[in-house]
């Protein structure tokens, strides 16, 4: 089983060609449908904070001009999509617009989604304030494939996964079978990080073979650098184009705090990289 039905946001400001081309490059290759989700603005919820003060014609104009704004992110969005969808040849898909916040929408919807493919914000403080990502992640229930800036290209010819035994990383695993079974080079890398109970690299190795992939199990001392720059070391020297790891495997508030290798690992990503949490 492949991914029947892969969800994107797309809201008309942001460039998002790079995950909606991701996207139905997998809905090409699984062939599934691509479901763009926009969310579009409610002007009139906007009047109870314009004060009292204010005139009628001065309110209507801004009731205007708001509403201008959001045909032109609609607009924009459905340009967006078409392009995507014209450049793939045509794979299945739509492009779904819902009242509401863009977080709230796809924290819904987004459930009843195979894959969530969602772009990555350039910046660490974008990223880690991203209402639309934290929903994506924490709040669907369902694997999300993070597309770095810039034009990506097919994923999982070589995938590199990153194993701490973790909840969240078997589910990271299984959601990213579909592209295990067809990959080239699989290699799975556990960080010595401390003693544990959870399930070893060599048990994650053996689960894999069981599913018909071969991977190869490498372990390695964390040393003096944080996780994330050992994974995108061993990416680049793994010549990998697809990193699969668990989201927020500590503590959320912590990791939101203080970065953690969630924050790090989408931050410095080269590559795609599909996270479960």
């Amino acid at each position: 089983m492949g991914y029947k039905r892969i969800m994107v946001p797309v809201n008309g400001v942001e460039d998002t060609a790079h995950a909606l081309d991701l996207a139905f490059s997998l809905g090409k290759r699984f062939a599934g449908e691509v479901v763009g989700i926009h969310a579009a603005a409610e002007t009139a919820s906007v009047l109870p904070y314009m004060g009292e003060s204010m005139s009628g014609a001065l309110v209507g104009d801004m009731i205007s001009a708001l509403d201008n704004a959001a045909e032109a992110r609609l607009q924009a969005a459905q340009a967006a999509f078409a392009a995507a969808q014209q450049a793939s040849g045509g794979v299945a898909g739509h492009l779904a617009v819902h009242r509401g916040l863009e977080d709230d929408l796809l924290a819904r919807h987004g459930r009843l989604a195979d894959l969530i493919v969602v772009p990555r914000p350039t910046s660490k403080i974008a990223l880690s304030e991203s209402p639309t990502m934290q929903a994506a992640i924490m709040d669907t229930g369902r694997p999300v494939l993070v597309a770095p800036p810039g034009q990506s290209k097919a994923v999982g010819g070589k995938i590199l996964v990153a194993w701490n035994g973790s909840a969240q990383a078997a589910r990271a695993l299984a959601a990213a079978m579909p592209l295990l079974r067809e990959a080239k080079a699989i290699t799975l890398l556990h960080i010595e990080e401390g003693s544990g109970e959870a399930p070893t690299v060599e048990d994650a190795v053996a689960y894999l073979a069981a599913h018909g992939c071969v991977a190869e199990a490498v372990s390695q001392s964390r040393g003096r650098h944080p996780v994330a720059d050992a994974l995108f070391l061993a990416a680049i020297n793994q010549g990998a184009d697809l990193l699969v790891m668990g989201a927020y495997t500590h503590k959320r508030i912590r990791e939101l705090i203080f970065g953690g290798t969630t924050l790090e690992a989408l931050l410095d990503a080269t590559i795609p990289v599909l996270m479960a949490h």
